[in-house]
């Protein structure tokens, strides 16, 4: 009884010694990696309520933001507008657009902006291609071409075969191989996998259509219409079709164009369009406003968007420091501590 109860002291010393070391290699661990929460950095913060959206735990305050544009400091650039998804800026002055049914593509325009705001390309026609299984021998040589495109070609059938309907003359279809891949099996043609190239020249032989083709068909989804296959068929089964014209079009880059009206005047078809904003002063409607920050990113440079606002907050006791408003965040105005 006495070396019963020893053994049994003995193993329970070295379980938990054993304990023990796991424990502290466990501590030793949470270093760098453990934090002990979340917090905003204030600068950075615009107010736009990304965080908020994300956290499932609710540990995450915002007051309403309002944005308003200092029009004093404003210089009328219009790059806020171009950014605000949601149409709540606008700016005085004019825009000038261009009426592509009245557009001539004389280029007049082009000439005279002193910005380079006005850009005159064709536009662009889009190819797509299908495969005619009729025409298609299987060779594979399209297959080959769009490996490096987007591999959008593949095999519905692999490999040629004779069906029962085979009347064993075999001379006819085995003269016209080249690659002496058909030969008779059982008085009945047979064909050879691995010496057949899919040319498809003993389909026109056989008098009986006892031959079954090897044959590929495209994904339009995956066709990235790079025309590789087109080129490739030697048998006229890939076939293109084309939509869209070569039509000049003209536009005009709201980013660059500075209002002057240049264009305006040299337009002898009546093609740019102007239009007048209809405010005095540089307005957000605060009822479309979603406080995104998207125009102070835009205003960097003279910061004229002022944002009256108190930045997010975290609830310390709430959080689970899931890190989820960190990733969301697009100004980077989270981080671990």
């Amino acid at each position: 009884m006495e070396k019963s109860n020893r053994r049994k002291f003995i193993r329970q010393s070295l379980l938990l010694v054993g304990a023990a070391g796991l424990t502290s290699h466990f501590l030793s661990s949470c270093d760098a990696d453990f934090y002990k929460g979340l917090r905003v950095i204030t600068d950075d913060c615009t107010s736009c309520g990304d965080c908020l959206e994300v956290c499932e735990y609710e540990a995450i305050s915002l007051e309403e933001a309002v944005y308003t544009i200092d029009s004093n400091t404003c210089t009328e650039c219009k790059q806020c507008v171009s950014v605000c998804d949601v149409a709540a800026i606008s700016i005085p002055g004019v825009t000038y657009t261009i009426s592509s049914s009245k557009c001539t593509a004389c280029e007049k325009c082009e000439d005279a902006c002193p910005e380079n705001a006005i850009t005159i390309d064709a536009a662009a026609s889009v190819s797509s291609y299908s495969i005619t299984k009729s025409k298609c021998v299987g060779c594979g040589d399209c297959v080959t071409a769009c490996q490096n495109e987007g591999n959008a070609i593949s095999y519905v059938v692999s490999v040629y075969s004779v069906g029962s309907n085979c009347h064993g003359c075999v001379q006819k279809c085995s003269s016209a191989c080249n690659y002496g891949a058909i030969s008779k099996v059982n008085n009945k043609s047979s064909i050879s996998t691995s010496a057949c190239v899919k040319c498809g020249k003993c389909l026109s032989a056989c008098p009986h259509n006892a031959i079954s083709k090897a044959y590929v068909t495209i994904s339009s989804s995956a066709c990235t219409n790079c025309g590789a296959c087109y080129t490739a068929c030697t048998h006229s089964a890939v076939s293109k079709s084309t939509t869209g014209s070569t039509t000049k079009v003209t536009t005009i880059d709201q980013t660059k164009c500075t209002q002057c009206g240049d264009c305006y005047a040299v337009c002898g078809e009546d093609a740019i369009v102007e239009t007048t904003s209809g405010v005095d002063t540089p307005t957000i409607d605060t009822s479309l406003c979603t406080a995104c920050g998207a125009c102070v990113l835009a205003c960097s440079e003279v910061n004229a968007i002022d944002v009256e606002s108190s930045p997010a907050v975290i609830d310390e006791a709430s959080c689970m420091i899931c890190g989820k408003c960190i990733t969301v965040c697009p100004y980077d105005a989270i981080e671990y501590v």
